[in-house]
């Protein structure tokens, strides 16, 4: 069986002007991935003016084990990733719909899709309908290898409310809340043929992650086995 690890924060249009403290978490979130081996890291909603100096302030320090890459979106909708040089990896991506931000998808080892993206905001058809459009679309191309996660937006709470392709199940880091307006939006979708085993964000990650100052979702750390 193999072993992969994914890791996704949405750093709320971190940049230069924003806070210290907000800058500091984003960068011990990637010190803390970057050390413990972790093959993919996602951020999003990076601020669009920020990107470069994301990319390259990753790539000065990281390069020696990971590739970074970037994808533009609006104003505050570009995303940034991090993925181990030692992986088998491609990437491609997809616009969401009805929104100018997109569906990342990294393809490990030729055999297990994994997709990354910020969705719509708010718990309403929109956001269903491009979560159970990625999940369909993963679904036909890795036939239950694939895994979704970043910002889902839809509380896994109401993870029954969606028509998805069968034996897809969900897991999450936190047993309460993922951002600090409530619910868990962050977390981790995956086909019959994944099991995913999360993370305890409150044994795994530093006690300043779990108080959501500066950004204010929290990050997710999962395992993926198939």
């Amino acid at each position: 069986m193999t072993h992969i690890t994914i890791a996704a924060f949405n750093i709320e249009k971190n940049g230069q002007s924003s806070d210290p403290l907000k800058q500091q978490k984003v960068s011990e979130f990637v010190a803390f991935c970057c050390n413990r081996g972790v093959d993919v890291i996602f951020l999003c909603e990076v601020h669009s003016a920020r990107v470069g100096d994301y990319v390259n302030f990753l790539r000065s320090v990281y390069s020696e084990h990971y590739a970074c890459e970037s994808l533009d979106g609006g104003y505050s909708n570009a995303y940034v990733v991090l993925h181990k040089k030692s992986v088998g990896f491609t990437l491609s991506y997809d616009q969401l719909n009805h929104l100018n931000r997109n569906f990342l998808l990294c393809t490990i080892d030729g055999k297990l899709g994994v997709g990354f993206a910020h969705f719509k905001s708010g718990q309403n058809g929109l956001t269903r309908n491009q979560i159970e459009n990625a999940a369909e679309a993963m679904h036909g191309m890795f036939n239950g290898l694939w895994a979704i996660a970043g910002d889902m937006n839809w509380d896994m709470s109401n993870f029954n409310n969606l028509n998805l392709p069968a034996g897809s199940h969900c897991a999450s880091c936190w047993p309460d809340m993922t951002q600090a307006s409530g619910g868990i939006l962050d977390w981790c979708l995956a086909g019959n043929k994944v099991t995913v085993t999360p993370a305890n964000g409150y044994t795994e990650f530093h006690q300043d992650f779990q108080t959501m100052d500066g950004p204010d979702h929290r990050p997710v750390l999962f395992d993926l086995a198939f």
